[in-house]
């Protein structure tokens, strides 16, 4: 009796079984996924994804993936010229101005604003542009401001057309400003066409810079160095790069105060002060990078005995005798060769506010 159930059994599941191997064949033969699963069907967004995912794994990364509903919603709200503009720039560097900055409609300040001339504000009106009957296989006359490409305008009329708008501010010392007089125009820092410029995160701002400035980034690289690369500090926490009327263009009047910023605890004042320190930051620091730990300008104590060749203290502050280097002494004597130099003793340098911390021990 046993075996009749059982046989009835196995008649009844295998047709169920055999469909369900059927449905499985489509994953390679692996395991039979059955057929009664609601799986979900690959859409549109799913292939588009996949494909980002393969051009990452390419030398160059994808062009800026748009989507097409939101640029639509965009469309519907603005101008008939930027509509005629876009009607032939549909590619993706020209779509990407559509979720930029520059395209926030309720911004009265943007060139998509109400009644402003969206794409026209920055191009210009460009009637030899628009209107030219252009013979197959000849390029039509460029637009009046051209600010990347073959027939880039003069760095005066695009950053003329840059200061339209963004005058004033933190660029009111643009004028004779370092960048402005070696010839830097607005958008060989800046992407308008992007819905986040890399030079405005902080991430990314550093990599543009030392696209000039190679030295800065060849410090940045060495063992001791402001945590740039790694995205804790850049270039604008300290430098103001529209202009600046201070040297390096520094966001405070001072080397000094401009450190105080993130370094409020060397500020001071302090009972006891160390001149030096008083003076400027860049007498014992290199900003950018340095061989030496704290990013120092040379190893302790050579850079102490710079200044202090002759202490006060019941030592001489130069590296003079036998007693001085390492294992050079016994138990009583110092080494200041050891360790960190003269700090082993001295390690308050920026100051004490100890009543008996004239020698800046403690």
């Amino acid at each position: 009796m046993k075996i009749r159930t059982l046989l009835w059994l196995l008649a009844a599941l295998l047709p169920a079984l055999w469909g369900e191997a059927q449905a499985g064949e489509q994953f390679g033969g692996g395991y039979a996924i059955p057929s009664n699963w609601n799986l979900p069907k690959s859409t549109p967004a799913d292939t588009q994804a996949l494909a980002m995912e393969e051009a990452q794994t390419k030398d160059q990364p994808p062009a800026e993936q748009l989507d097409d509903k939101e640029v639509q919603s965009k469309l519907a709200q603005w101008t008939e010229s930027s509509k005629s503009c876009l009607k032939c720039h549909d590619d993706s560097h020209s779509k990407a101005i559509l979720v930029s900055p520059h395209a926030v409609k309720a911004d009265k300040r943007t060139p998509m604003a109400e009644g402003k001339h969206a794409c026209e504000s920055c191009h210009g009106p460009s009637a030899e542009h628009t209107n030219a009957t252009v013979p197959k296989g000849k390029k039509r006359p460029p637009v009046d401001v051209v600010f990347k490409g073959e027939f880039l305008s003069s760095i005066d009329k695009r950053n003329e057309t840059c200061n339209g708008c963004h005058a004033g501010g933190e660029h009111i010392n643009w004028p004779g400003s370092p960048h402005q007089a070696n010839d830097v125009a607005c958008t060989d820092c800046h992407v308008g066409h992007t819905a986040k410029d890399p030079v405005l995160s902080k991430k990314t701002e550093a990599e543009v810079c030392f696209g000039c400035h190679a030295e800065q980034r060849a410090e940045s690289f060495l063992a001791s160095h402001h945590p740039i690369r790694e995205g804790k500090v850049t270039c604008s926490d300290c430098h103001n790069t529209h202009g600046s009327p201070t040297d390096h263009l520094l966001k405070e009047f001072t080397l000094n105060e401009t450190c105080y910023n993130c370094h409020a605890e060397q500020r001071g004042p302090f009972l006891w002060e160390h001149e030096p320190v008083r003076e400027d930051c860049s007498n014992c620091h290199k900003p950018h990078g340095s061989t030496q730990t704290h990013l120092l300008t040379m190893r302790e104590p050579f850079l102490c005995q710079t200044c202090h060749q002759n202490s006060r203290a019941s030592h001489e502050g130069l590296v003079s005798g036998s007693k001085q280097l390492p294992g050079g002494g016994g138990i009583g004597t110092y080494n200041m060769m050891l360790g960190q130099g003269c700090a082993n003793c001295h390690s308050k340098v920026h100051g004490s506010n100890s009543p008996s911390g004239n020698e800046l021990t403690h």
